[in-house]
């Protein structure tokens, strides 16, 4: 193994394979690299897999931590060996500092574990002028991917607080589309809906973004459906198109408010193709409700607001992000019966 050039060239193409997944997925504003997309979502779908056989909301909001570190881990693995195959192919590439004999297997792992962790014990060199510079490479290699990954680690951390931020005020609103209409409807004014969406509205467009940077976000799982992004989108999704339709009473201006947060909202969805999270091939059902023939101001029919919510093409996007994220469509409207295609 040991003089190969062909390991040699693997080893060069690992190390910039994970040099490139690296900054892809820390430094682009628009996806991950193509190595983070594959562990990441592979992970996650086996996970929701037990979860779906199993019901363990708790297993599925440790994920993506552990999801994370795998990441992470698998990067400096990945570097590892690159490093490791590129000081194999040349019998000078590693010798003991002590006799200039060359070094074993292990002890090129050695050497390259240490040089990558910038430790340089120094008990193995190079063994001439041509392999000085790569180990200064590698330590700066090293480096490099401790130093990103504490930044990209920060940063998910604090997307993911402003996550369930987002999802907190969403959900005090009311905990299913229909508390929503009834807490906020203000005489079928909805004033109180109307005064809560601008804020939202930056929230929103501002959590887009962060998803389509960090698609990583979309597995940090909450076992809390008050906390979980998914259900609060969806729910505060079905309010206000049923507010837009089916009430009387709204002024010019707030009908536009619910309108630019309705789009806020389906931008957010437009993101979702950044986690594989794809529109469903099935409408998914949309319960039958009486309770909304009490709210002032909505003369609409039950079956037309049922027709007209099914009718919205965003409902397929809406139900795939929910499954997606360990949920089930009656969770969003809190039903026993009600199940999404």
């Amino acid at each position: 193994m040991i003089g190969s050039t062909l390991i040699g060239v693997i080893g060069t193409l690992l190390i910039l394979l994970v040099v490139y997944d690296a900054i892809r997925t820390t430094l682009s504003v628009s996806s991950s690299g193509p190595l983070t997309n594959r562990l990441v979502s592979g992970l996650w779908f086996m996970l929701l897999g037990i979860h779906q056989r199993r019901k363990s909301h708790t297993m599925l909001s440790s994920t993506g931590p552990w999801i994370t570190m795998t990441l992470l881990l698998t990067w400096f693995l990945v570097a590892w060996l690159g490093w490791f195959l590129l000081f194999c192919s040349s019998p000078q590439a590693v010798v003991l500092s002590s006799s200039n004999a060359t070094a074993s297997l292990v002890e090129r792992a050695y050497y390259t574990g240490y040089t990558l962790t910038t430790l340089g014990y120094g008990d193995f060199v190079a063994g001439n002028d041509n392999w000085r510079l790569p180990p200064v490479l590698a330590a700066a290699n090293g480096f490099f991917l401790f130093t990103i990954s504490i930044t990209y680690i920060l940063n998910i951390i604090t997307n993911v607080i402003q996550k369930r931020q987002t999802s907190l005020t969403i959900s005090a609103l009311g905990e299913n589309p229909q508390q929503i209409l009834a807490s906020t409807n203000g005489d079928g004014k909805f004033a109180t809906l109307i005064s809560q969406l601008q804020p939202l509205q930056q929230s929103i467009s501002t959590l887009g973004q962060q998803h389509l940077a960090y698609p990583i976000l979309h597995y940090y799982h909450s076992e809390s459906s008050s906390k979980a992004l998914s259900l609060a989108i969806a729910r505060l999704y079905q309010a206000i198109a049923i507010a837009c339709f089916a009430s009387t009473r709204l002024d010019p201006t707030s009908r536009e408010q619910l309108l630019i947060t309705r789009k806020a909202i389906e931008q957010f969805l437009d993101t979702l193709g950044s986690a594989f999270i794809h529109p469903s091939q099935h409408i998914p059902d949309i319960p039958a409700f009486n309770c909304y023939a009490d709210l002032p101001g909505v003369e609409t029919s039950n079956t037309e607001i049922q027709d007209y919510l099914a009718s919205l093409p965003y409902q397929k996007i809406l139900v795939a992000f929910v499954h997606k994220d360990g949920w089930q469509w009656q969770d969003v409207w809190q039903t026993e019966n009600g199940r999404g295609a």
